[in-house]
């Protein structure tokens, strides 16, 4: 513990340590208090009595609240997750060709906090509010994009992720397909009550009672009551908030969402029901109709809202129930730190292409009056998309030479 003192309140061993220990020890300078000693022994500043306290928390107190778990919950670890996922996600919508690295440092990632939490668990030497973080932190959009590219490539269909999940690569789809029984173990164990299976800290799952100061209700505070195995409804959060104690953030999310889709697909109509093949909804067709004309729909659908929901659940969660959180040089953090390096990486190759990207998307044209000059990328789609970031041959493996519903060009030589 010297070094939880050194680090919090500048309160050392006592300066007697052979006074301890040895009840035949009589020497007259062990009955001669120092002021050290009696800070030591007093714990007189709190901050230092929390840490003391936190070093092995009881299971029958839960007078502070929920320790902090510096390897799990620590904002390096939170933010390093972030930006490994937001990054990768990136990559593989608009670079697949460079996301090899990145995918292993994901994976790195995931497997991290999944196992770490099994290990735990094993040991019960972590909170539910801790398991349910790992849990969070693991099963972000970009893993299950992941997931959906797996399964789509053991079906045999071509993926933009063939470089990662193509022929051949059946380790790479091993590690990810591993990781969902892993996820659900933990989830499970997570979900148990506590008389079933005994976690850190558990009289706080039981009984935790936190006041909240909510941005959008000055002056109004909350009482909730965290009860139970009832943790995992973290899970949710960001919906309660979002829709329940935020309904205007709820209305504009689903405006956004609802007029971008309906506009575009007003816009497109005929080329998406161009085949009259009798299908009333062709949902396949809808999509890469409105996501080749309109990319950035595309960016912010799969991306922009999913990586939101996905932070705000956790950053909320941390707020409410595990304050105390905060940054310290230990293995598990450093590690989170460095994981963030093979994105980064492949983000500052990408960096470049995104002005000649941004410049076309077609609401950027119109609001700079360009909508009938020339695109500035390698030229429209022929349906007058602009053009994804991907390259041209991983466009044309994604989307085919032949755009659906439009006549091709020897059909109207011919005409």
């Amino acid at each position: 513990m010297s070094n939880v003192f050194d680090a919090t309140s500048s309160t050392f061993f006592p300066d007697h340590d052979a006074c301890f220990g040895d009840p035949t020890n009589t020497s007259r300078i062990c009955q001669v208090p120092s002021a050290v000693m009696i800070n030591f022994l007093n714990i007189s500043t709190p901050l230092a009595y929390y840490d003391v306290y936190c070093n092995n928390p009881p299971d029958d107190s839960c007078s502070f609240g929920y320790c902090p778990n510096p390897d799990v919950a620590s904002p390096a670890v939170r933010y390093s997750t972030y930006f490994s996922s937001l990054v990768s996600a990136i990559l593989v919508l608009y670079s697949p060709e460079a996301v090899t690295s990145s995918f292993f440092a994901q994976l790195l990632n995931v497997y991290s906090l999944i196992v770490a939490a099994m290990i735990s668990l094993a040991g019960h030497n972590l909170t539910k509010l801790h398991a349910v973080i790992a849990l969070t932190l693991a099963a972000s959009p970009l893993s299950l994009y992941l997931m959906m590219y797996v399964l789509r490539s053991l079906l045999g269909k071509q993926t933009r992720l063939g470089a990662v999940f193509g022929p051949g690569q059946y380790l790479n789809r091993v590690l990810v397909l591993i990781v969902l029984p892993l996820w659900i173990s933990v989830l499970t164990f997570t979900a148990m009550p506590t008389s079933t299976w005994t976690f850190q800290q558990a009289a706080c799952d039981t009984c935790v009672s936190i006041t909240v100061q909510y941005p959008a209700h000055p002056g109004v505070q909350f009482d909730r009551l965290v009860a139970d195995n009832h943790v995992a409804s973290l899970f949710f959060l960001p919906f309660i908030i979002f829709f329940v104690e935020y309904p205007e953030v709820g209305v504009v999310i689903l405006a956004s969402i609802a007029s971008s889709w309906g506009i575009a697909i007003w816009r497109l109509r005929k080329i998406i029901w161009g085949k009259h093949d009798g299908r009333i909804l062709p949902l396949g067709r809808l999509w890469r109709k409105v996501v080749q004309r309109y990319p950035f729909i595309q960016f912010y659908s799969v991306i922009v809202l999913p990586h939101l929901f996905w932070m705000f659940n956790i950053e909320f969660g941390i707020r409410v129930l595990s304050t105390r959180e905060k940054f310290t040089a230990t293995y598990g953090q450093l590690l989170a730190i460095f994981v963030t390096i093979p994105p980064f990486i492949d983000l500052s190759l990408l960096l470049p292409r995104i002005p000649r990207w941004m410049i076309d998307l077609s609401w950027v044209r119109y609001l700079t009056c360009r909508r009938g000059k020339p695109y500035v990328g390698t030229g429209p789609l022929e349906d007058g998309s602009a053009l994804l970031v991907a390259d041209c041959d991983t466009r044309s493996l994604l989307l085919g030479d032949k755009v659906e519903g439009l006549p091709s060009t020897e059909s109207n030589a011919i005409q």
